[in-house]
């Protein structure tokens, strides 16, 4: 997007920032480290961490509404901010797959019951919607997003706003779907830098793309791990150089969605905070960052961390592939039949066919960390994790919290879209049950005026 990007530096002095780290596998664990400041996922003890707990026991995040936690958009509102949230589906980061989310409205302005009504369950959906907001319209998702962002920007134009608008659907499955809303942007962008003026803006994605041919090279990985981030301040404060100094230096450190949320607290100063005390795990971008900065110290996953040592990658007949992989696909089973997915879902196996990759990564003291790729079926889904080996008795162990899909799987997985492994799931009713081949007796009665040694042999 080289029009939206060129608007952004030049009229809205943009500051790029190169190393921000997403600190989970999808949206759910980035957005809740971006808008809660929270972790919703543990991370295991391991050579490579020290360790941290979530901050949700038992999936709490998902089981309770989060009315009463420190989403950053309630701040807003008690500091006198009009406020507005969208997303461009009906689930969104936080009710994805079955999760309760908000019980009341969120903020002001709320786009979530627009899209139950254009395409929720039975209970909200209107079956004539549908035909009325998109019949003989050429409109993508992100149009009414955008539209409902520009009235809300128009409707309030003396008073502080707080708008989030999320959008999924724009490049979740391609990733050079970006390229034909550039002119699009760019003019949003155009038209709104007089209303900006005196606004923090922040362009940036949650984590980049996780499958497809791309997410295969080294770097797709890279750019999987290390979204996009552009931040531009208020006008008046650009004129401050030690301000945009401190932010132009921490642009080139490593930072994560838990930093972004310590800095949103900071612009805001309610006198009576209905958080007064928010949980901050990360460090404001308006001062100098804390050093030394590890994706261990600022509670980023190894397997998503892009600080990574130099790795080399072992000749085919390495002695690690083949039983790094079975463990892993155990591992994948395991959580299948915990998770009450294997009544639809079929158990996986090693595809013997299907080459394995295994990347080593430079030793450090006595820990050896390899990188496995490797296929499964039935499917041919396409998975990578991490395996750590002590070099004082040989014993291969997991270090990865989940194994991440490279290729699509919604049309292997539709008995089980709400689970936690849905991407490991094979169902059990795709599979065709083999032709049956019935044996047909034919009688045939002739003519009486055929001669009989004439006739047809009566079997078969």
């Amino acid at each position: 997007m080289p029009k939206t990007r060129h608007v952004l530096r030049e009229y809205y002095e943009s500051i790029s920032f190169r190393h921000l780290n997403k600190i989970g596998l999808n949206s759910r664990p980035n957005g809740f480290g971006l808008l809660l400041g929270k972790s919703i996922y543990d991370i295991a003890k391991s050579p490579m961490s020290k360790g941290y707990e979530a901050d949700y026991k038992n999936n709490e995040y998902c089981l309770k509404h989060l009315d009463n936690d420190q989403f950053i958009g309630f701040r807003f509102q008690d500091d006198g901010y009009i406020s507005m949230m969208s997303e461009d589906w009906a689930l969104g980061v936080f009710n994805w797959p079955s999760c309760k989310g908000f019980k009341s409205k969120p903020t002001d302005h709320y786009m979530r019951p627009f899209q139950l009504r254009l395409e929720g369950n039975k209970k909200w959906v209107s079956p004539d919607m549908s035909g009325i907001i998109h019949k003989g319209l050429c409109r993508e998702t992100f149009h009414y997003q955008m539209k409902y962002l520009q009235d809300f920007i128009n409707a309030y134009p003396d008073k502080p706003k707080f708008s989030l608008t999320w959008m999924s659907y724009l490049a979740h499955n391609d990733q050079n779907a970006l390229y034909h809303t550039d002119d699009y942007f760019y003019n949003f962008f155009n038209d709104n830098k007089e209303k900006f003026n005196n606004s923090f803006v922040l362009v940036m994605g949650d984590h980049g793309n996780r499958f497809g041919w791309l997410r295969k090279t080294s770097v797709g990985e890279i750019e999987d791990n290390n979204p996009f981030l552009f931040l531009s301040v208020p006008a008046s404060f650009r004129r401050n150089t030690t301000y945009t100094d401190t932010l132009k230096q921490n642009a080139k450190t490593l930072m994560s969605h838990y930093d972004i949320y310590a800095t949103l607290n900071e612009i805001t100063n309610p006198l009576n905070p209905r958080t007064p005390k928010p949980l901050i795990k990360g460090s404001s971008l308006f001062h100098p960052l804390p050093q030394p900065r590890t994706c261990d110290r600022l509670r980023i996953p190894f397997e998503y961390c892009i600080c990574k040592a130099k790795k080399t990658t072992l000749p085919k007949n390495n002695a690690i592939a083949i039983p790094g992989a079975e463990i892993m696909i155990a591992r994948m089973n395991l959580n299948l039949r915990e998770s009450n997915e294997t009544d639809d879902c079929l158990s996986l196996s090693l595809d013997p066919k299907s080459s394995i990759t295994v990347d080593e990564f430079e030793e450090k003291g006595n820990v050896k960390v390899y990188q496995i790729t490797y296929s499964t079926l039935p499917g041919g889904g396409q998975f990578w994790g991490y395996l750590t080996q002590l070099s004082s008795n040989g014993t291969l162990n997991i270090l990865s919290e989940k194994f991440p899909r490279l290729n699509a799987y919604a049309a292997q997985s539709g008995c089980a879209t709400k689970a936690k492994f849905a991407s490991y799931c094979f169902c059990k009713n795709l599979l065709k049950p083999p032709p049956i081949i019935q044996k047909t007796a034919i009688s045939t009665t002739l003519p009486p005026n055929i001669p009989k040694k004439q006739q047809p042999s009566k079997k078969l």
